[in-house]
Parts: C-alpha cells; sequence; structure tokens
C-alpha cells in the first residue's frame, strides 16, 4: 500500500511501532500523519467537553474540504455546490502538510507570548495544557567543578495535565 493511500490506523500502528526503538521526534512522521488525517475520510476525531465527556465527533477530512470549498468558492466566484465537488476531489499534498504543521507551531509560540493558557488535549483519558513562564536569571555551579556560571533569564513552557473530570470513577 502506498503511502499516500495508507489509512490513519494504519500509519499510526507502524509509527507506534518504531517509537519501541526510538521515541526522538520525527518531522517525516509529523508530516505523514498531517497528510493521512487529511487525507482519509474515514479517520474521525473524537470531541470532548471539559466537564461533559465525549460530545461528538469530526472527520478532518471533512472539515479540511470544507474550508477549501469555502475559500475555492470565495476566491472563484464558483457556486457553493461546484466548489464542493472540486474540494472533494482534492488529494492533500506533503507541502499542505508542512504548511499546517508550521502554521500550528506559530500559532502556538504566539498565543503561549499573551500569557494565556491554551489547551491542547482533550480526549477520553487526558486533558493536557500548555503555558508559559518566564524563569529568572540565576547563577549556578557548573556539575563537578567549582565554577558558576549565570543562566540568562528565559522562557519556558509548561505542560499542565490532569484526570478529565469525566474520567474520574465515583466511589
Amino acid at each position: 500500500m502506498s503511502e499516500e493511500k495508507q489509512n490513519m490506523e494504519q500509519l499510526m500502528d507502524e509509527i507506534r511501532e518504531s517509537t519501541k526503538k526510538q521515541r526522538s521526534s520525527s518531522r517525516v512522521d509529523e508530516i505523514r500523519v498531517m497528510r493521512t488525517m487529511l487525507n482519509d475520510p474515514d479517520f474521525k476525531v473524537s470531541i470532548y467537553d471539559k466537564n461533559k465527556g465525549l460530545i461528538g465527533q469530526r472527520c478532518p477530512r471533512e472539515e479540511a474540504t470544507k474550508f477549501l470549498a469555502s475559500t475555492t468558492a470565495s476566491i472563484t466566484g464558483l457556486d457553493a455546490k461546484s466548489a464542493n465537488e472540486l474540494a472533494s476531489k482534492y488529494e492533500f499534498t506533503k507541502k499542505d502538510a508542512i504548511f499546517l504543521i508550521d502554521n500550528n507551531r506559530d500559532f502556538t509560540e504566539t498565543y503561549l507570548s499573551t500569557g494565556r493558557k491554551l489547551p491542547i488535549v482533550q480526549s477520553e483519558d487526558a486533558e493536557a495544557s500548555l503555558i508559559s513562564r518566564s524563569v529568572s536569571s540565576k547563577e549556578r555551579t557548573v556539575p563537578g567543578s567549582q565554577k558558576t556560571t549565570v543562566v540568562p533569564s528565559y522562557n519556558k513552557v509548561v505542560c499542565k495535565s490532569k484526570c478529565p473530570k469525566y474520567h474520574k470513577i465515583d466511589k
């Protein structure tokens, strides 16, 4: 089966298998996952409310083609039906996947600089968000020596994670 036609379940299994040997980040895998999400009409993502739990599902392929159809109709003046037909036939490319991944990173960095918390995961058994924190400049001792060095102030990104309310078991 070619990479383009691989479904999301197969790709995730393949990546999980490879992470048994190596857990480092992989730009290639990020792109493959994004591209497969955009092209697999059977892949669904569950939508969770932080208080109620599961409230529905959505298909990234359907959402992406709706966006593409809307943009196409707006730019070209095509009627909605024609734009939807065109968009439904579109196969998202590696370049499209890279754009979305990079844009997501830019958004995350920009939003975190506001000081607000950014919810990133809301799933059946996980709830997580990111927040940026300032770390003051400090003098540190260099391990294994008597020397000291100054670590300049910087921002760190902290992930806050907890068990979702709807996942807790009542006793």
